[in-house]
């Protein structure tokens, strides 16, 4: 490395790094010249964001990020519906928590989000899709199961699961709790609804999920789902760069999207 520094230096004519003993230390033009690069280096990976876009567009490509929990109880129709539609179009699904798959959207790894939100970068289309309630489960001979309704505050001593950094859902009911005051006893972080849901239903604790989530798991006895006396809802929305809304891929779905949202809601 440093021979080819100095060879930089040479062909240059100027020192970029000032030498000493055990040390180095940048000089005002290696400090210029280290600022530009980086400044090249962010224009050639945006320039390769481009260039994937185009390429995807022309093969009728999409990538769909969303959480592990709708990849199994709301994506498969959706997709299902979309190709029907629009067979030439094909589909990756990529699956993660809701601050992994926003991520990948800045970083092109996927070119669509359908997840539930707090706030929204003016980097991002937000189209609002679904609003999703929140209800308390636990094992059906818990004590709070029997219950009609259960407010937040009455958690407060029973082992709780929550979700892991990352989720939406989190980051919600934690604001909720400091909004009340309480500390629930935490006996878990889990990174999936499924680890959750199978830990309330073996009666190891107690935990805040998204209602349709877990529907299936009611019906079949495993759980029961108490409603919560301070309303919590999700906000579920596609989001999509601002850039892309030259990409026909992505108006495509965002058009279907906004059909399913006026069907649902009808």
């Amino acid at each position: 490395m440093s021979k080819h520094i100095k060879g930089l230096e040479h062909q240059l004519g100027f020192v970029l790094i000032q030498r000493g003993k055990g040390e180095f230390k940048l000089t005002e033009e290696g400090k210029l010249l280290y600022k530009e690069a980086k400044r090249m280096l962010h224009l050639i990976r945006e320039a390769e964001g481009h260039i994937k876009r185009l390429q995807k567009e022309r093969q009728g490509f999409l990538k769909i990020g969303t959480s592990e929990s709708y990849s199994k109880c709301l994506m498969p129709s959706l997709l299902s519906a979309f190709q029907s539609a629009n067979p030439h179009i094909k589909i990756s699904l990529d699956v993660g928590n809701s601050e992994e798959i926003e991520r990948s959207l800045v970083t092109y790894r996927n070119d669509l989000a359908l997840i539930a939100i707090t706030r929204v970068s003016s980097r991002f289309v937000s189209l609002p899709f679904l609003k999703e309630e929140l209800v308390l489960i636990a094992p059906p001979s818990h004590k709070v199961a029997q219950k009609e309704r259960v407010s937040i505050e009455e958690i407060q001593g029973y082992p709780f699961i929550i979700r892991a950094k990352g989720s939406t859902t989190r980051k919600i009911l934690l604001e909720a709790f400091q909004k009340q005051g309480i500390c629930p006893s935490l006996l878990i972080e889990a990174g999936s609804s499924e680890f959750i849901k199978q830990w309330v239903s073996e009666g190891r604790g107690i935990s805040i999920i998204v209602k349709r989530i877990v529907e299936e798991e009611v019906k079949k006895g495993l759980i029961r789902m108490v409603p919560l006396e301070e309303r919590l809802t999700l906000q579920v929305a596609l989001l999509y760069l601002k850039e892309e809304r030259s990409n026909p891929a992505v108006q495509a779905f965002s058009r279907f999207i906004q059909e399913k949202r006026k069907e649902w809601m009808s």
